[in-house]
Formats: structure tokens, C-alpha cells, sequence
């Protein structure tokens, strides 16, 4: 079974990525390799934080709460 990927640890890619963006010498090349690997991160990243605010609603409704 697949190791689940925690949103700690695209979060901690994603900062490594934008560092080395920034970095004076990134060569081309490199940089739109980089960002191509940010754009994916940052969708992983959205998918969790989504299907998290999912869960958080549905346990809000199940404690009689309102849903926001």
C-alpha cells in the first residue's frame, strides 16, 4: 500500500522548489522544469486543503452545526 503524501511534506517541496527558482544560476531549463514540478505540487496541495475542508463541513453538520 501506498504511503499517503502528508500536505507538511508538499508544503516543505514546494518551499525546496521556490528556493531553487530564486537562485541566481537556475538555467533555463531548469526553471521551467521547476515550475512545471511547483504547478503539480500546488494542485496536490489544493486537492488536500479542498478534501480537508470537506471533512471539516460534514463533522460541523454531524455536531448539528451550520455548514459555512
Amino acid at each position: 500500500m501506498p504511503k499517503k503524501v502528508t500536505y507538511q511534506s508538499l508544503s516543505d517541496e514546494l518551499d525546496k522548489v521556490l528556493a531553487e527558482l530564486q537562485a541566481p544560476d537556475v538555467r533555463v531549463d531548469t526553471a521551467v522544469e521547476l515550475y512545471e514540478k511547483g504547478l503539480r505540487l500546488i494542485t496536490e496541495l489544493e486537492t488536500q486543503l479542498k478534501a480537508s475542508e470537506t471533512i471539516i463541513k460534514k463533522l460541523k453538520l454531524q455536531a448539528g452545526g451550520k455548514e459555512e
